[in-house]
C-alpha cells in the first residue's frame, strides 16, 4: 500500500435488520494492522452476519465501513477481492475440481490472460506450509469437511489480502487441526513485514483467549465489549453474555484466561 494505514478496518454505526428484526445495531470498532481479532457471542448473536456485512455478501442498512481507508460502498468486487479474503463456515459442492485448482482460484483477482509463474509459486508455497501436498490432485468434493476447510483457508492465503474474514474457520476440524489453523492465522497477521489483520468469528472462548490480540463480544445486537482477552473474558462478562456460572483460571499465562464452565445460570428467581 502506498499510503500509511492506521486502521486496516474501520466500522462506524453499522446497522442491519432482517424482516424488521434487529440483527446488528450501532456497531463501531476498528482493527489495527497485525491484529487477530476474535468475534464472540452466543448462537444467533450476529457474528456471521457481521462478517458478511464486511464483505458485501450482505448489504447493511446504515453506517459506514472502510478497509484500508477505502469506503466499502465505493469499492468494486474485483478491487475488494484484492484486499479482503473471506472464509465461510463450510463449503459444499459437487463440482469436480482438483484441490490445486481450487487453491489457485485465490489468485483470480491478479490473473490476466494466463496464469503466471509467480502465481504458481505462491500457491505451491501455501500448499507446502499447510501440509496439503497429498491432496492437490484429489477432487475437492471427495474431501472430508475438515479437509475442505483447510483448502479454502489456503485459497484465502494465496489471495494475499490485507484483511482476512474468517467465519468459524475451525468448525469442522479436529482439536489438533483447530490449533494448527489458528496458529497459522496468528502467524499470518503477526508478520510485521506484511500489514494485514484477521477478524475471526468463533465459538470457542478458550481458543479465542489463546490466539486473539483483541476480542469483540456481541450481545443484544451490539458490541458488549472490545478488549484484550484478559480484560474481556472475566467472570462478570462471560456470565452475563453466555448465561453460565464460570471459574476463570490462568494455567499457562497470567494474561491468557481459561474459562471453566460450572453450570448454567438459573433463570428463575428462586
Amino acid at each position: 500500500m502506498g499510503e500509511t494505514v492506521e486502521n486496516i478496518l474501520e466500522v462506524k454505526d453499522l446497522n442491519f435488520a432482517y424482516k424488521n428484526k434487529k440483527i446488528l445495531e450501532n456497531m463501531s470498532f476498528s482493527v489495527k494492522p497485525n491484529q487477530f481479532v476474535a468475534v464472540l457471542g452466543i448462537n444467533g448473536a450476529g457474528k456471521s452476519t457481521l462478517i458478511k456485512c464486511l464483505n458485501k455478501i450482505i448489504n447493511f442498512d446504515s453506517g459506514s465501513v472502510k478497509v484500508c481507508n477505502k469506503l466499502l460502498s465505493d469499492t468494486s468486487i474485483v478491487d475488494l477481492s484484492k484486499i479482503v479474503a473471506y472464509v465461510p463456515q463450510s463449503v459444499s459442492t459437487g463440482f469436480s475440481m482438483d484441490v490445486y485448482d481450487v487453491i489457485l482460484l485465490g489468485r483470480r483477482p491478479y490473473i490476466g490472460w494466463r496464469i503466471g509463474k509467480e502465481d504458481r509459486q505462491i500457491v505451491q508455497s501455501v500448499i507446502k506450509r499447510l501440509g496439503l501436498s497429498e491432496f492437490i490432485f484429489r477432487k475437492f468434493h471427495t474431501l472430508s469437511g475438515g479437509e475442505q476447510q483447510r483448502v479454502i483457508i489456503a485459497k484465502a492465503i494465496v489471495q494475499d489480502p490485507t484483511l482476512y474474514l474468517f467465519d468459524e474457520p475451525t468448525s469442522n476440524l479436529d482439536l489438533s487441526s483447530q490449533f494448527e489453523i489458528l496458529q497459522e492465522i496468528k502467524n499470518l497477521v503477526s508478520n510485521k513485514a506484511r500489514k494485514c489483520s484477521a477478524l475471526v468469528a468463533m465459538h470457542d472462548i478458550n481458543l479465542a483467549a489463546k490466539f486473539a490480540d483483541k476480542v469483540i463480544i456481541i450481545n443484544e445486537h451490539t458490541i458488549y465489549c472490545y478488549e484484550t482477552p484478559y480484560n474481556a473474558l472475566n467472570r462478570e462478562t462471560v456470565s452475563e453474555v453466555y448465561g453460565v456460572e464460570i471459574d476463570v483460571l490462568y494455567p499457562d499465562d497470567p494474561q491468557i484466561p481459561q474459562i471453566n464452565v460450572i453450570k448454567p445460570k438459573r433463570k428463575d428467581n428462586k
